[in-house]
C-alpha cells in the first residue's frame, strides 16, 4: 500500500480494495486533494482517467446493493450519507449521475474488505453462479428499515433547507445594503449633476453641427485615418455646416430638474433635426 493510499479513510481504502479485486485489469485508483473550499476530497480514477470530475468526502462500498458511491454530504451524526453512484455491482462505471442514500452501517471498512472481496471474487468464478449469487446477496441481505431511511432523508433535507435559508438571508442582507447605498448615493449624484450642469451659453450650435458632420460621435475605427484625410473631413464638415445654417436654424434648450439639459437644433435647409444632452459640464 502506498503512502497516498494510507492517507485515505478506512472506508475509502475498502472501496479501492474492493474495486481492484473485482476488476484487477481496470487499474482503479484514488486521488486525494485539497479542494478550493479547504476540505480534503477524494476522486476515483479508472486507468488514470477520473470517473467524475468532482471530488467527494468519501468513496464507499454499499454492501446491500454492491455499488461504489461517492459521498457528497453526511448527516450530522455521520450515520448516513447521500452521494452519486460511481460504479455498479458488476464493476462498470456509471455516468448517469444517479443519487442514493447510504446508511453507514451498510458500508464496508478496510478491515473487513478482504473477506468480502474474496467472497465476491469466488462468486464470479463462473458466469452462471455470478448472476444468481449477486441476486441472492441483494435479496437476502437485510435491507435497512424504511423508518431509518426516512429519518436519514429527513435530516438531509433539513440540512439542504438550512443551507437554502442561509443563502436567502445572505441575499436579503446584500439587497438591503444596496438599498441603503442607493439612498445615500443618489442624492449626492443629483447634487453633483445640478452643480455641474452646462449653461445655455456654452452650447454653440454651429460648432456642435460641425462635430456631428465630422463624425466625432462615431467609433474611432469609423473615423477618418491619417492627417490628410482628417483635414479634408474637417474642411468638408465646416463648409457643409456653414451652408446648412446660412439660411437660418432653430435652437431650443430644455431644462430637466436642473440636473440635465436637452438641446435641439432644427436645420430647415437640410430637413434634419439634431439633439444633444448636456450633463456634468459637457454636451
Amino acid at each position: 500500500m502506498s503512502a497516498a493510499e494510507r492517507q485515505l479513510s478506512p472506508r475509502t481504502r475498502a472501496a479501492l480494495q474492493y474495486l481492484r479485486r473485482l476488476k484487477p485489469l481496470d487499474r482503479y485508483a484514488m486521488e486525494s486533494y485539497l479542494a478550493t473550499s479547504g476540505k480534503q476530497q477524494v476522486r476515483l480514477k479508472r486507468r488514470n482517467v477520473p470517473i467524475r470530475d468532482e471530488g467527494f468526502e468519501e468513496i464507499v462500498v454499499d454492501r446491500s446493493a454492491g455499488y461504489v458511491v461517492g459521498i457528497q454530504v453526511l448527516t450530522s451524526r455521520g450515520d448516513a450519507g447521500r452521494g452519486i453512484v460511481l460504479v455498479d455491482e458488476d464493476g462498470k462505471p456509471r455516468d448517469d449521475g444517479a443519487t442514493v442514500t447510504v446508511p453507514m452501517a451498510n458500508v464496508s471498512a478496510a478491515s473487513s474488505t478482504s473477506g468480502a472481496t474474496r467472497g465476491s471474487a469466488a462468486a464470479r468464478g463462473s458466469s452462471s453462479s455470478s448472476s444468481s449469487g449477486s441476486r441472492r446477496n441483494r435479496s437476502g441481505g437485510a435491507p435497512p428499515s424504511e423508518p431509518h431511511l426516512s429519518d436519514i432523508n429527513n435530516e438531509l433535507l433539513l440540512q439542504y433547507g438550512l443551507m437554502a435559508l442561509g443563502a436567502l438571508v445572505a441575499l436579503k442582507i446584500i439587497f438591503a445594503a444596496l438599498n441603503v447605498l442607493s439612498i445615500l448615493v443618489l442624492p449626492l449624484l443629483y447634487l453633483y449633476a445640478c452643480s455641474n450642469v452646462p449653461s445655455n451659453e456654452s452650447f454653440d450650435a454651429k460648432k456642435e453641427l460641425k462635430r456631428v458632420m465630422r463624425g466625432a460621435h462615431l467609433p474611432e475605427e469609423r473615423q477618418p485615418q491619417g492627417f490628410f484625410e482628417q483635414g479634408l473631413n474637417r474642411l468638408a464638415a465646416s463648409v457643409t455646416a456653414e451652408l446648412a445654417t446660412s439660411l437660418g436654424y432653430e435652437m431650443s434648450v430644455t431644462d430637466y430638474l436642473g440636473a440635465a439639459k436637452l438641446a435641439s437644433v432644427k436645420v430647415p435647409v437640410a430637413g434634419a433635426e439634431y439633439y444633444w444632452v448636456g450633463i456634468v459640464g459637457k454636451w
